[in-house]
């Protein structure tokens, strides 16, 4: 069997591919110094399609030419007795035929792979039902817009008429307590009832001659 060595493999390459067929545990610094490259190169070699066909055919020429002395060392331990030997033998010569039942007859380790299969065609099928569903966007973060002149005039009218009737609030209550009238009761109250405790207290103002 010949090998066809394309014009892109240089004489260094083919250096490399003999040492790397013929002595597989070489190591790549010695099979560098040899062909005269440095290592990066040789591990660029290997990453190589045409390199790597090239030391493949290499190889297999290589691999065949010893396969009659490794057959005949076979047929003399067969001979010589070991079961194995001749089990080989007779199944490379075609002569012994292996028949397994394989739905019927498998092993654990079988089963087990059947069983994952079997689990990971479920997956793929969830997945890929899964493909057509659309996330739907996240909602744009819209910030809040400051507020206008017009709408800090109305917030700030509204704070100083609510510290406008706390302060009258807390008059009325000097003046009670000037002329001797308690508190209102607690809790909230009507607009009636508040009248009535002022005038209670005006009143009682004009008895004692307080003005206010």
């Amino acid at each position: 069997m010949s090998v066809n060595i394309p014009s892109k493999i240089k004489p260094a390459m083919v250096i490399a591919i003999d040492l790397l067929v013929n002595d597989p545990e070489a190591k790549i610094t010695d099979v560098a110094d040899k062909a005269g490259v440095t290592r990066a190169t040789v591990h660029n070699w290997l990453k190589d399609p045409e390199f790597v066909e090239v030391f493949y055919q290499k190889y297999m020429v290589v691999f065949g030419s010893r396969l009659p002395t490794v057959l005949n060392s076979m047929v003399r331990e067969a001979e010589a007795g070991n079961v194995q030997a001749g089990r080989l033998v007779l199944e490379h010569s075609g002569k012994l035929i292996k028949r397994v039942e394989v739905n019927n007859h498998q092993s654990p380790f079988e089963k087990f792979l059947n069983s994952q299969a079997s689990d990971m065609e479920e997956v793929e099928v969830l997945e890929a039902d899964y493909e057509d569903i659309e996330v739907l966007p996240q909602r744009p973060v819209i910030p809040e817009k400051p507020p206008t002149k017009k709408e800090l005039s109305s917030q700030q009218k509204k704070v100083d008429r609510k510290n406008e009737k706390r302060r009258e609030a807390r008059r009325w209550r000097q003046r009670a307590k000037a002329v001797g009238i308690g508190k209102p009761k607690m809790g909230r109250q009507t607009p009636a009832q508040r009248k009535a405790w002022q005038e209670q207290i005006i009143k009682r103002e004009k008895a004692l001659n307080i003005a206010f």
